[in-house]
């Protein structure tokens, strides 16, 4: 029984969301396709008007005309406000980098600044001396290496002890 309950509330959910979204989809196709055809529909009229009877139709199509006419400078005026928007919020934006970005790149140079002097002085005051310390320490390691040698061969090696058998 609860497998018959999952598998039948499963199917239910998934249609319920695909009409959800289908329905949306299938409005907006059918809207743009009547706008289309009313569109179509009064231009062939218009033309047929125009080819039939044109002086009863002028008036008509005067009117027709002059819709059209006010309907494209509505659109215009609307496509000018939106540009004027665009660039005021390109000048917006410019404000924004301008304001804030600019002080986040100082900030990173003066950084930048700090750790070079931070390395520097690390450098002056630890590295360098313990450098030279290492060095001088090698040398002296070295210096008393040789003169242990030099000691060995001005200086006799014990006598070998009489009672001692030779070694060959």
């Amino acid at each position: 029984m609860p497998e018959s309950e999952s598998g039948d509330s499963q199917p239910a959910q998934t249609p319920a969301r695909e009409s959800g979204g289908v329905k949306i989809g299938r409005l907006i196709k059918l809207t743009a396709i009547v706008l289309l055809l009313f569109i179509g529909l009064l231009l062939v009229g218009a033309l047929v008007a125009a080819l039939t009877a044109a002086d009863t139709w002028a008036p008509v199509i005067q009117i027709f005309r002059d819709v059209l006419l006010v309907a494209l400078l509505l659109e215009s005026l609307l496509i000018i406000a939106a540009v004027t928007v665009l660039l005021l919020r390109v000048a917006g934006f410019l404000i924004m980098l301008k304001s804030e970005v600019k002080p986040i790149l100082d900030n990173a140079r003066e950084t930048t600044r700090l750790g070079k002097a931070t390395a520097q002085f690390i450098n002056t005051n630890a590295v360098d001396p313990v450098i030279q310390i290492k060095s001088f320490l090698a040398g002296l390691l070295a210096f008393l290496r040789e003169l242990i040698l030099l000691r060995g061969i001005v200086m006799p090696a014990e006598p070998p002890d009489p009672d001692e058998p030779p070694q060959a």
